[in-house]
């Protein structure tokens, strides 16, 4: 039987043709192309090579395919990186990537000046006269997988990835990969269905108040007490911020949850406080992080992951503050989480916002070699499920999305936010790529929802933690100086009303005692609004960034324009079913609904009806 490229077995889509694809694979340094001869059945394949023999199924319907791989090797790998199928660069009009957890999504619109490289997680959409191509893993995946490709000029080369890392066993079974072809945002919203793991009803999210963006590590038992007192007394924000979240620097160091010097009355005490004022109560961990001064990192260094020498490595480095991370493999780790959770219930805490746990995966080796890299993160998770037996909520905060959507109630999507125009512009591609996620496998949380800026607060500065970069031999910088609470008032609204768009978690982040009334305002507009489904981004698959999007409410819906630009621009009211006259969501005006509108820049316009 003659062997064949993997272009010549796959099936075209459409207008998509894989001529020219290859398969192969990199194992310890040593690559190898694999060329497929028929097996026993039409559709399955089988490559004979000095690894070992691999299998290849091929599964076709009328407008997707997917592709089923495994291996059974010679000898064991350390490093194994398969390309199935690595395509040759094809023309594309645009480029959507996803990261592995919160952030780091982009969007290229061809053709681009400079060459860019990307790697893109669970989904890659490529799109082409008006026509979409999508490639996508399974959100539980056997082994680590992704999409790695180039983008240069009006071209997309792509690699279809699987990574394999000091597995001990020689049989080994990759994720699927499956190309579809379709409208984009349908294909997006049935891959949502198909990785339902564990389905939920979900309610509408409770706002909340966080202490991080203004606070930081500064964060104290009396300020919490005195944002909590603030909202209890306002007439709006006491009916619907109904959470206080305690963020990072309420503990002694990471890897020994106990209270610091700045809450004397310890966290028990302060939520039974919190209690009384009827909120619920929610506090800030990074379970798997383990700091070099704690207990553990000195006398229980078995508990800790390693670097490729099998020694326990500061593989986290976050701000320059430096760890170590728990191997959840290891019998005593599971004992410390499962005690760790069980105590802060028992102390009062029902929201667990549950930060740096992707991060984990930063070193290099765990204990137990039979458990793939991708399997590790649901190993944390059970042990901190088992801890908190259903008592509390969790947000997956840095949640590597393969870790699936049984474990926690809410996920980050959206990247770190600030009140700054930079980081509006940010966190939108971000918080509009993962609509699909939301209210399906958990509820979205695109960050905070700011309300403080040089127009909105009496002191909109906080702290400047980028001075942490500064070394001793650096020149001046001014990055190192900026400020984050630069924006003006319209670029806040643009931020919250992404926000809204995401449909899911809204928290204030702010001093709230230093709103001033155009900043109030902000906050109780953005927590009295209705909780809709997340907006579907119109354009995203023909823009950098997503200006139109349009959400469905429960009587009714919300559309969003978004002027992006340094300059005025006059945009098209053209979205689907608009009614002819719609509420100005941040003027409170009712308006009749013109063909175009001149936005100025930095700014949006959301109606609602």
């Amino acid at each position: 039987m003659t062997a064949q490229k993997t272009g010549n077995i796959l099936p075209r889509l459409g207008n998509w043709s894989f001529a020219g694809a290859d398969s192969k694979v990199e194992i310890d340094g040593a690559l190898e192309y694999l060329n497929w001869e028929e097996d026993s059945a039409p559709g399955k394949y089988i490559c004979r090579n000095a690894s070992g023999q691999w299998f290849l199924e091929v599964i076709a319907t009328a407008d997707k395919f997917t592709l089923k791989c495994w291996a059974e090797l010679c000898k064991q790998a350390v490093h194994l990186k398969l390309m199935l199928p690595a395509l040759p660069p094809f023309p594309a009009d645009h480029v959507l990537c996803g990261g592995i957890k919160m952030g780091r999504c982009h969007a290229f619109k061809m053709p681009v000046f400079e060459p860019q490289e990307f790697t893109s997680y669970y989904t890659c959409t490529i799109t082409a006269n008006a026509a979409s191509l999508q490639i996508s893993h399974p959100l539980d995946q056997s082994q680590y997988a992704m999409i790695e490709g180039k983008v240069s000029g009006g071209s997309v080369e792509l690699a279809v990835c699987s990574e394999v890392h000091h597995y001990a066993l020689r049989t080994i079974e990759f994720p699927p990969v499956t190309f579809r072809n379709g409208n984009g945002i349908r294909m997006l919203e049935e891959y949502a269905g198909e990785n339902v793991e564990t389905e939920r009803t979900f309610a509408a999210p409770v706002c909340g108040w966080n202490s991080w963006d203004y606070y930081r590590w500064t964060i104290s038992e009396n300020e919490v007490l005195k944002n909590a007192e603030f909202i209890a007394s306002d007439p709006v924000l006491s009916k619907h911020v109904k959470r206080i979240i305690v963020d990072d620097g309420w503990q002694y160091c990471y890897g020994e949850w106990h209270a610091n010097c700045l809450f004397p009355s310890g966290m028990k005490a302060l939520a039974a406080e919190l209690r009384r004022m009827k909120f619920t109560p929610g506090i800030w961990l990074a379970p798997s992080i383990i700091e070099p001064h704690s207990r553990i990192a000195q006398l229980d260094y078995d508990m800790l992951a390693c670097s490729e020498g099998g020694q326990p490595c500061l593989s986290f480095d976050c701000m320059r503050r430096k760890g170590f991370v728990l191997d959840p493999t290891v019998a005593k780790s599971q004992k410390f989480l499962r005690e760790l959770f069980d105590r802060m219930v028992n102390e009062g805490y029902e929201y667990f916002k549950l930060d740096f746990l992707e991060r984990t995966m930063d070193a290099r080796k765990f204990a137990d070699p039979n458990i793939p890299r991708s399997r590790i993160l649901r190993m944390l998770m059970q042990s901190i499920c088992d801890g908190v037996a259903g008592r509390a909520e969790i947000l997956g905060c840095n949640y590597a999305f393969m870790t699936g959507n049984k474990y926690v109630t809410a996920a980050r999507v959206g990247s770190d936010i600030h009140a700054t125009w930079q980081g509006a512009q940010e966190n939108a591609l971000n918080v509009a790529y993962r609509f699909w996620m939301n209210k399906k496998l958990w509820i979205n949380d695109p960050d905070f929802a700011l309300c403080r800026g040089v127009e909105t607060s009496d002191h909109p500065e906080t702290l400047q933690p980028v001075l942490v970069f500064c070394e001793p031999d650096s020149q001046y910088d001014p990055f190192y100086s900026q400020t984050f609470a630069s924006a003006r008032k319209n670029e806040l609204e643009v931020l919250l009303s992404v926000t809204l768009m995401s449909g899911g978690a809204v928290n204030l982040s702010d001093d709230l005692t230093k709103l001033n009334e155009d900043g109030l305002d902000l906050a109780r507009k953005v927590v009295s609004a209705e909780s809709g489904e997340a907006a579907v981004p119109l354009d995203i698959f023909s823009s950098a960034r997503p200006a139109r999007w349009l959400q469905k409410l429960a009587g009714g819906g919300r559309a969003l324009l978004i002027n992006w630009k340094d300059q005025e621009q006059e945009m098209a009211i053209d979205f689907p079913e608009l009614p002819s006259r719609v509420k100005n969501f941040w003027k409170g005006t009712w308006m009749t609904v013109p063909d175009t509108v001149i936005l100025p820049p930095h700014s949006c316009l959301l109606m609602e009806w």
